[in-house]
């Protein structure tokens, strides 16, 4: 397939462009002039253009100024600059005058507001990937058109601008308003670009010589301080791991107000965060709030180097910024918390990237893109969270010594440069990474998820005599077409003690393994192989005898494996059920987090269903069990995940109807509201999950409460917490009311879409008849990837073959071709749902029947 690029005889070198927002009109004046490089004579030189409207164009040379005529070609989102004469090559100026949009959703330039106690208050911020630079000045919007830029803006006297570098003059005009111009940037994507205006405070030290800041609204500064500590270890750390010092003279992380389809957003020396991402709020915030500001903030900083740096060359090789930064997020947190077991925690989302991986509506890792205009469907957790885990595949199979020197000289070599897959896969090479592109092309250029199967285990003396077979584990026919991998299989005695045999499996014949020790045998020894295992019954039995002599990683490995497989109907749901028993409550806290996971989706399975009170009574005596362990309240000096166990358990146990959780959870909501200013009454290590179970279990008049609260508070992030809480109500009649509140004007721009999310887990049907009723209102809230994939996403949520039908009608009208593989995966999950409801349920009854 074919790329749809612009074309190749004209390079831009640099933009200068000045930005004049009319906020009231939702609009913007914007001058940009672009030093451009002509290679071949021309009459015609495109760009990349949406919504906007173009004034004069002139292009200035040494044979003086010549006047274009603007061409715009909505469908292919250029502009075309017709020149009445043949351009000759060399170095001209491109000066072009237009106007443009300012959006409410985040996407190009965009305002979001918020409260204050002096009232409403507005921040101008813009998100440029993948592709909307092109809203905010036409240009040449493919990651390997890199250029220099500088940039002007108009702000108020109250007003802070922030851009991707440095304030280097600021100058009054007569209209009272302050142009601020920013210096000039290294060459860099346009996706990269940043600019903020608002009122800002700022808390500031410096790394290095590095000014690092958290910038936010006026007022809430001080709740960046965690992050801006962590931002300044982890400056260290990346300097020194990437072997390349950060180039740039200072590092802002920017807090901005609401909510979008994405976290953050990397953009070079000025990152943008939405709060909930970045800021501490001691009133407000737990413990698993803590360590998400961390992740989050260790992801897009690697960025800085993995993307920014460092480019791919196009969007096909997107995983090459998002598959190393979701590496190295996990990598820099274990170094600096290993008590959390970061890796643990982030096996969920790998989990869920083996399930996208494992039906026929799955992509490579290195995927086809034809158009720039077709990169979103990238950002899915193929590129990240299976990039994540055949990285840490390969760096286990090289060594991290081997493999941190081919990341360096990666570094060294292509900064400020554009590379394909292939160019790390030599470097690692050159470093002696042995065999790693014949391993990796496997792992990244096909579809799938390898199974490597026990078919027949033994004792020989002092050593184990395995056969394995290789196959592909799938979830529908398509997914099952045979593929061959080179998989790098570490296989170990338990208990351990005998060192693990090493392996690279290839083809479809059985391997003959031996391995030191004596039975059982666990398969992906240390969880760090991506593939699925699967054990004969001879030797499953064996090896779920010893569960509590494994590892922390290897029994979760081994819960998520049997579960997957009994989903599939490849082995009894019973084996999973009769595992998860022998789970003590002083188990590691990711065990019981892989428990909770798993009975909540097995819940879902069960709406509208008889035997659901006999399941969530069974769930929640076991939940309960260790519920007991930790107590409502945090205890002194007790480890971090203990609380962020709690928090989950809360809400596991609630949604589950568990009575003792949920009176007491009415018990400190009405002791909250009698003392609303009392930290101690609701304190914030278990707010969130409080509040959602009050939403959830909510009647008329406590929805009313929460209803108040979320009117009543100026707090963003407040605000957002109450009108999501609000939105998990079961009761129909409420999620009605949470549903057009949703569209209304008292929760933020941003908020309304994921209250109809959180309404969709509990009435998905209710969610999707709204959702198709309100479309077009809706889309004016969602970004560009929401705008294709929202409306999928919950009417996947239904166990509803009727709306099963209508979720395949709505994509085969609605969905734009370019983007039908991006929405697909909606519906093979949907379908996939019903099928493990059909076969699956009534094996989880006959088990709960005889063990519940």
């Amino acid at each position: 397939m074919s790329r749809i690029e612009l074309p190749q005889n004209v390079v831009p070198r640099h933009y200068d462009v000045e930005i004049v927002p009319r906020l009231g009109a939702l609009a913007f004046k914007g001058q940009v002039t672009i030093t451009i490089n002509i290679l071949e004579p021309t009459s015609v030189i495109s760009l990349n253009s949406a919504d906007l409207e173009f004034g004069s164009v002139e292009l200035r040379g040494i044979h003086g100024i010549r006047t274009g005529t603007p061409v715009v070609d909505l469908g292919s989102q250029r502009v075309n600059l017709h020149f009445d004469e043949l351009i000759e090559a060399g170095i001209y100026d491109l000066a072009i005058d237009y106007l443009g949009k300012i959006n409410e959703s985040a996407e190009g330039l965009f305002v979001t507001s918020y409260d204050t106690p002096a009232g409403r208050r507005q921040m101008l911020l813009t998100q440029f990937e993948a592709v909307a630079a092109r809203r905010f000045m036409p240009c040449w919007d493919e990651p390997a058109r890199k250029a220099t830029f500088s940039v002007s803006i108009a702000i108020t006297a109250s007003e802070t601008a922030i851009s991707n570098m440095p304030v280097e003059r600021t100058e009054s005009s007569d209209a009272g308003l302050r142009f601020v111009r920013f210096q000039r940037s290294p060459a860099m994507s346009t996706y990269l670009l940043f600019l903020c205006v608002g009122e800002l405070d700022r808390l500031e030290t410096n790394v290095g010589g590095i000014a690092v800041s958290v910038l936010a609204r006026a007022g809430s500064a001080y709740k960046g301080q965690f992050a801006l500590e962590s931002a300044c270890k982890l400056l260290e750390y990346f300097n020194d791991y990437f072997g390349t010092p950060y180039p740039l003279p200072k590092l802002d992380l920017l807090a901005a107000p609401g909510a979008g389809g994405f976290s953050a957003m990397e953009n070079w020396g000025a990152i943008l965060y939405f709060e909930t991402s970045l800021l501490m709020d001691p009133a407000l915030s737990t413990e698993s709030d803590r360590q998400r500001v961390f992740v989050v903030v260790a992801h897009e900083m690697a960025h800085q180097w993995f993307g920014n740096l460092v480019t791919m060359e196009w969007w096909d090789n997107l995983w090459l910024n998002e598959g190393f930064a979701s590496w190295m997020e996990n990598k820099a947190t274990e170094h600096f918390y290993p008590e959390w077991a970061m890796w643990l925690q982030s096996e969920s989302a790998r989990q869920r990237a083996m399930k996208q991986d494992s039906r026929s509506t799955t992509h490579p890792v290195v995927q086809e893109i034809e158009s720039a205009e077709q990169a979103d469907q990238a950002f899915d957790d193929i590129t990240y969270r299976k990039g994540q885990a055949v990285i840490r595949m390969l760096e286990s199979y090289v060594g991290e010594p081997v493999f941190r020197q081919g990341v360096r000289t990666y570094m060294k070599r292509y900064a400020y440069k554009n590379t394909r897959t292939d160019d790390l896969w030599a470097e690692m090479t050159a470093a002696g990474a042995k065999d790693i592109k014949t391993i990796a092309d496997d792992f990244t250029l096909q579809p799938g998820v390898p199974l490597i199967s026990v078919e027949s285990a033994a004792n020989a003396g002092d050593t184990v005599k395995l056969s394995l077979r290789q196959g592909r584990f799938g979830l529908d026919q398509g997914s099952q077409q045979p593929l061959v991998w080179h998989v790098p299989v570490i296989a170990g005695s338990v208990p351990g003690g005998k060192p693990p045999a090493r392996i690279v499996t290839s083809g479809l014949d059985p391997l003959q393994v031996d391995v030191a020790g004596a039975l059982p045998v666990k398969l992906n020894l240390g969880q760090g192989g991506y593939y699925r295992s699967k054990y004969s019954d001879a030797s499953f039995g064996p090896l779920a005898k010893v569960f509590d002599e494994l590892t922390p990683g290897d029994q979760l490995g081994l819960l998520y494996d049997i579960w997957a497989l009994g989903e599939a109907g490849d082995m009894p749901v019973a084996g999973y059920l009769d595992l998860s028993r022998q789970i003590n409550t002083k188990a590691h806290t990711v065990l019981w987090s892989q428990v909770i996971e798993t009975f909540l989706s097995i819940d879902s399975l069960y709406w509208g269903l008889g035997g659901r009170p006999a399941l969530d009574k069974y769930a929640a005596r076991i939940l309960g069990a260790a519920f007991a362990r930790l107590g409502w309240d945090r205890r002194s000096g007790e480890p971090d995940n203990d609380a962020v166990l709690r928090e989950q358990l809360i809400w596991a146990l609630g949604r589950l109807g568990d009575a003792s959780v949920v009176g007491e959870v009415r018990k400190r909501f009405a002791n909250f509201l009698a003392h609303p200013d009392d930290p101690v009454s609701l304190p914030s290590a278990i707010r969130q999950p409080v509040l959602r179970v009050v939403g959830l279990t909510a009647d008329a008049a406590r929805y009313d409460q929460l209803y108040a609260l979320a009117k009543a508070t100026v707090d963003p992030v407040a605000k957002d917490q109450y009108f999501v809480a609000l939105a998990s109500a079961r009761d129909r009649d409420l999620a009605k009311r949470s549903l057009d509140i949703a569209l209304g004007n008292d929760p933020a721009t941003t908020t309304g879409p994921l209250m109809i999310a959180r309404v969709a887990a509990e009435n998905a049907p209710l969610a999707w008849v709204f959702v198709l009723d309100h479309l077009k209102e809706l889309n004016a809230k969602l970004d560009a990837i929401q705008r294709v994939t929202f409306a999928p996403s919950i009417g996947a949520q239904a166990l509803d073959e009727t709306i099963l039908k209508q979720l395949r009608e709505f994509i085969d009208v609605n969905v734009p071709p370019a983007n039908k593989a991006q929405v697909e995966r909606f519906y093979a999950d949907a379908a996939f749902r019903l099928s493990v409801r059909d076969q699956r349920v009534p094996e989880i009854d006959a088990w709960i029947a005889a063990n519940g």
